[in-house]
């Protein structure tokens, strides 16, 4: 089945407009509930390092939990704004700012730091007033994020939503996939994982894939013609509303402290380390399409048995989108002299994500991952 699935893998590559820098293909795939939240689930995920990734074998992280989690142990220590100021300065500043009644809220203090450095200290006027800034936006961010803890916890925001998305899949155009086993090459060496592929499903969903009726389906020729009523590339962006990609940027590109505070519950190995960091990837856009039809077949024999234990598994969806009955999907398993033939389909309103774009946290971010020694890409 790992050998099957790479080949399957290279056939989506070949068809649709992917690359194999990025691909990672997603099971199973049921149609997405018609609300905001039910798509931006699918988009809040720091996918795992495989060419597959099964939501229902594989866990992973969420990315608003692990960003807000690094932006919490960073600080703008008031030792940057020593250094900025100068320490006589700074005690001025603190006599002064002391004195004022009422006491400015964090927000005001850069404006009134700059008006009183201008007629005092006009050559540190706006150094003390940027480092001030930092210090309120840090703090106001980190403040909001605890607000999405709840109780009752908020989904973490996307731009972008159901109704988006269904409009962009009305204007995509249609797509097709054919494959053949026996016609394709099971190479993924040169992918972002290196040929990484772990955690997928057998021939239905739940099935392993060394369960003997799935080897049998996969050691025979195995055929695909999938039609896609609709292919859409669905970008991937976080709110701004919490989402800061510069303060992230930051703490990705500088291990020290500042900006990382002195004795974090996180360091930055924990969350951008190759070996355990949680951050090190994340969804640049989703791969979503609608009005599916699948035809398999394996010229497989299977026995009376095997195919008994196909129909009845039937329903949970099959290989290779795993999409379940119900919802306007149908799953159909037939067998003519012991040979297979699936097929699914999928009504028009039901998007499915079959699969993403992975990105190195370097390169979501933007940023110089040759700063630290590390690749830029996989």
């Amino acid at each position: 089945m790992a050998e099957l699935q790479n080949r399957w893998h290279n056939a989506v590559l070949k068809s649709l407009p992917t690359s194999p820098s990025t691909t990672q293909l997603i099971q199973p795939a049921p149609p997405l509930e018609p609300s905001d939240t039910a798509l931006w689930a699918h988009e809040n995920i720091v996918p795992p390092a495989s060419l597959t990734f099964n939501r229902q074998m594989v866990e992973s992280a969420f990315f608003f939990d692990e960003y807000a989690a690094v932006i919490q142990a960073l600080c703008v220590p008031e030792s940057t704004l020593v250094t900025a100021i100068g320490s006589d300065v700074h005690q001025e500043w603190l006599r002064f700012v002391r004195g004022l009644t009422p006491q400015p809220g964090e927000d005001k203090l850069p404006d009134v730091f700059y008006d009183w450095a201008m007629a005092h200290h006009p050559g540190v006027a706006n150094e003390g007033a940027s480092v001030l800034r930092d210090i309120a936006s840090l703090r106001a961010l980190q403040r909001l994020l605890l607000t999405y803890q709840g109780p009752p916890p908020r989904p973490a925001e996307y731009l972008g939503g159901s109704r988006e998305l269904l409009s962009i899949l009305k204007n995509s155009p249609s797509a097709r996939i054919s494959f053949n086993s026996a016609a394709t090459s099971g190479d993924v060496s040169g992918t972002w994982t290196g040929g990484v592929n772990k955690g997928f499903s057998g021939l239905w969903v739940g099935a392993d894939r060394l369960d003997a009726t799935t080897v049998r389906f996969a050691r025979g020729v195995v055929t695909v013609e999938a039609e896609l009523g609709a292919y859409a590339v669905w970008p991937v962006n976080p709110d701004p509303g919490w989402y800061n990609s510069s303060q992230l940027h930051t703490a990705y590109t500088k291990r020290s402290s500042p900006p990382w505070a002195s004795n974090p519950q996180l360091h930055w190995d924990m969350a951008f380390g190759e070996t355990s960091g949680k951050l090190q990837r994340a969804i640049a856009s989703l791969m979503v399409v609608e009005r599916l039809t699948t035809v398999v077949t394996s010229d497989a024999a299977f026995t009376p048995d095997d195919q008994q234990a196909i129909k009845a598994k039937a329903a949970a969806g099959l290989w290779p989108f795993f999409v379940p009955t119900g919802d306007g999907v149908t799953n159909k398993a037939d067998f003519d002299s012991g040979k297979l033939r699936l097929a699914t389909t999928a009504q028009a309103g039901k998007p499915l994500v079959i699969g993403a774009h992975v990105l190195p946290i370097a390169r979501y971010l933007g940023g110089s991952a040759t700063a630290l020694g590390e690749p830029a890409a996989y």
